[in-house]
């Protein structure tokens, strides 16, 4: 048991990982069809089942099936932290970061449960939303710390890494938050009589691009001139490729009027822009001091 417990505890944080974002996907196919009140209370689903029925329709099992994977979020991530509360030998950290990460998971459910109370009101699943996107960073951190758990804190030597390192996630959560923005005031409400934001959206869809501009900008300066190890490299290659297809779908999707699918894939794209900016942070910030995180693998 001893010499598989490394690889048992991050797999069930890889495991915690794909459950997040995959409920991501199947929440903004609630939204995206008009489900947000397929059962219009929480916790139960009607006033007098728990469960949806067949007056429901398709709309009250696409939520009711959202809420059920949010019960396997809860259930894959409660496995994590038994997996490390059995590993006497577990990485410093990890274990209160996965309690942590169970906790929002919690509140995760509230804040949806609050969303359908509040009849879809569009700050709240916009809050959803963000809250999704930093337990998926944490869960990234998580797995960083059970992969190289003798890796130690340190700044990057490097300038550039280090302006990457502090401007990546402020311009990643400006992107985020003006995504929620547009959201929040564009036509895919979940229901329709739910409110909007009443916001302007081609404006907001506007500052986003830009935002989005922006975020490739910081990306592609630490690619030409930061001297960085290989791993923080190819995690910035591997960033870089993920936000430029999130872009060209976000640009098909404005161009098309906003199909189903392609808001769908946005959204998930959104999640894997969080796994790889996170990822890149925590190799930039996590060192094991050998040759390979040395700058271009030189010691």
């Amino acid at each position: 048991m001893t010499a598989t417990m490394p690889t048992r505890r991050a797999g069930a944080a890889v495991a915690a990982l794909v459950a997040n974002t995959l409920i991501v996907l199947t929440g903004a196919l609630v939204r995206l069809t008009g489900s947000g009140l397929g059962c219009p209370t929480w916790p139960r689903c009607t006033s007098g089942s728990f469960v949806t029925t067949a007056e429901m329709g398709v709309h009250g099992v696409v939520e009711f099936g959202n809420r059920m994977l949010g019960i396997v979020v809860g259930l894959v991530t409660l496995t994590v932290v038994v997996v490390l509360l059995r590993d006497r030998n577990r990485p410093r950290w990890s274990l209160p970061l996965a309690i942590g990460v169970l906790a929002g998971v919690g509140v995760q459910g509230m804040i949806g449960g609050l969303s359908v109370r509040r009849a879809l009101a569009p700050e709240i699943v916009a809050g959803h939303f963000l809250a999704s996107m930093i337990l998926i960073a944490a869960l990234t951190v998580l797995i960083d710390l059970l992969r190289r758990p003798h890796a130690a804190f340190r700044l990057p030597a490097d300038p550039w890494t280090r302006l990457t390192v502090v401007t990546l996630p402020v311009v990643l959560t400006t992107v985020l938050i003006l995504g929620t923005l547009v959201t929040g005031s564009g036509p895919h409400a979940g229901d329709d009589t739910a409110r909007r934001l009443g916001l302007d959206a081609a404006v907001l869809t506007t500052a986003h691009a830009v935002a989005v501009l922006l975020l490739v900008g910081v990306q592609a300066a630490s690619l030409l001139f930061a001297r960085a190890a290989r791993p923080v490299r190819r995690a910035a290659l591997m960033l870089l490729a993920v936000t430029l297809v999130q872009g060209v779908i976000g640009s098909v999707q404005n161009t098309l009027a906003l199909p189903v699918p392609m808001v769908a894939a946005h959204v998930v794209t959104a999640a894997l822009i969080v796994i790889a900016a996170t990822h890149l942070v925590a190799r930039a910030v996590r060192t094991t001091g050998d040759r390979h995180d040395s700058p271009e693998g030189r010691t």
